[in-house]
């Protein structure tokens, strides 16, 4: 948790330094244009019932694809989620087709996706590691906001929720549903 903290607050002060003499020779606003890429750091809440009290966990997201129109991007998504439970840790993931849909052609987007989902529990022993994995169905949606703060770099906070179902023996539930906040960057 506190790598991620440390993570985001070194990515806003990095990006707060930015001169203004190089916000001469921008792009137009918020313009879409080729392939695209970004990657955040955030957290997120587990708002299932299994998670009792173990519901705030570290989180990430890597995106890349391309541009169809000024309005819509298509790309592919895999996001994640983790936490350290009584010594054991518990991570649920989510590997996406996503599409980005920019409604009225600035910076906010609405975002939805459909793939994998997989749960993963791993405890160490000594130097004997143990995991168990299932894997399913996932869903995702979410709101975000593309600020400009470069030629082709925007600042992205994003909030995204996640549905999971996977088969398994092992894992007393076969559903999840997680909040997840990030801030990242993308290369448009």
């Amino acid at each position: 948790m506190r790598v991620c903290v440390s993570a985001l607050t070194m990515l806003i002060a990095a990006t707060a330094a930015l001169p203004a003499a190089a916000q001469e020779g921008l792009k137009p606003r918020n313009t879409h244009e080729g392939f695209w890429v970004g990657f955040g750091l955030g957290g997120g809440f587990n708002l299932s019932d299994f998670a009792r009290g173990n519901r705030f966990g570290g989180g990430g997201q890597v995106a890349l694809g391309g541009t169809l129109s000024q309005k819509l991007l298509l790309g592919g998504e895999a996001i994640g989620w983790a936490r350290k439970v009584s010594g054991s840790t518990v991570t649920q993931s989510n590997g996406m087709a996503v599409a980005l849909f920019y409604p009225t052609g600035t910076g906010i987007f609405v975002k939805g996706g459909i793939g994998f989902a997989a749960w993963t529990q791993s405890a160490t022993s000594g130097n004997t590691t143990v995991s168990t994995t299932a894997g399913g169905f996932g869903l995702g949606g979410g709101l975000g906001y593309d600020l400009q703060i470069g030629s082709n770099l925007y600042l992205t906070p994003a909030a995204e929720f996640l549905f999971q179902s996977v088969e398994s023996n092992v894992f007393a539930n076969s559903t999840a549903s997680l909040l997840m906040f990030t801030l990242g960057l993308t290369w448009h």
